[in-house]
């Protein structure tokens, strides 16, 4: 899994750099317009400690030193996407009762997962963000397994943007066009291998919230195997 990520890292990068370098950003209409964001999902994701959210608020204030125009999560939406369970959509609406059914059978899958042991390290841009790699130990992959197959047989869908072995966390989205793309990449370069932190997520969250993870309206909190007993 290792190798199949670190191909995955390059193959995102490569693109990016490369979609950049020809200016061929792909910008956030709703960031350029400065528009609330409508949509809304069902997502479970992993929170991030907080020596790791400041050391990557210290690389985002390089790179907004280099590109003010553009979108930097704040430091309390930073978060890692485990799975969207439904993606988010304009008019996307969940009853309070369908929530616990997910809630209740995704906490069931989860309780049963040791916790997960992370390792962030180096920026990469693909054409539309920033993201900051990471590295998982097998239980998140045998977790995504299970809730793929086990929801749809409880009645309960699961409607990924896309299914991912990716570990990643996003903390910057295009709002404007690049002025100086190559200044950009650079300091993207400059922090291809910073180290972010290593930790171990002893629980999960899983939020109705909007695309950017901004506006939260539930959240029910689950936790890993060692973290009920």
């Amino acid at each position: 899994m290792e190798e199949e990520l670190k191909r995955l890292y390059q193959s995102i990068n490569d693109r990016g750099c490369r979609q950049l370098r020809e200016q061929q950003v792909e910008i956030d209409d709703r960031l350029r317009l400065n528009q609330p964001d409508s949509r809304r999902g069902l997502t479970l994701l992993g929170r991030l400690p907080a020596h790791v959210r400041r050391n990557i608020e210290f690389s985002l204030q390089q790179l907004a030193a280099v590109a003010p125009d553009q979108y930097y999560y704040p430091s309390a939406d930073l978060h890692i996407t485990i799975m969207d369970l439904l993606a988010a959509r304009d008019g996307w609406q969940i009853s309070r009762e369908e929530f616990n059914r997910y809630r209740m059978a995704v906490g069931r899958i989860v309780a049963a997962t040791p916790a997960i042991h992370w390792q962030l390290r180096g920026l990469i841009v693909s054409p539309g963000a920033v993201l900051v790699t990471g590295d998982y130990g097998p239980e998140l992959t045998t977790l995504r397994q299970r809730l793929r197959t086990e929801l749809p047989d409880l009645g309960l869908p699961v409607a990924e943007r896309y299914p991912t072995i990716s570990g990643h966390v996003t903390v910057a989205r295009f709002a404007q066009p690049l002025v100086d793309p190559a200044r950009f990449l650079a300091a993207i370069r400059e922090n291809a291998a910073t180290g972010y932190g290593s930790f171990t997520m002893h629980s999960l969250d899983l939020v109705v919230h909007d695309w950017y993870n901004h506006q939260v309206e539930w959240c029910s909190r689950l936790p890993f195997a060692e973290a009920g007993r």
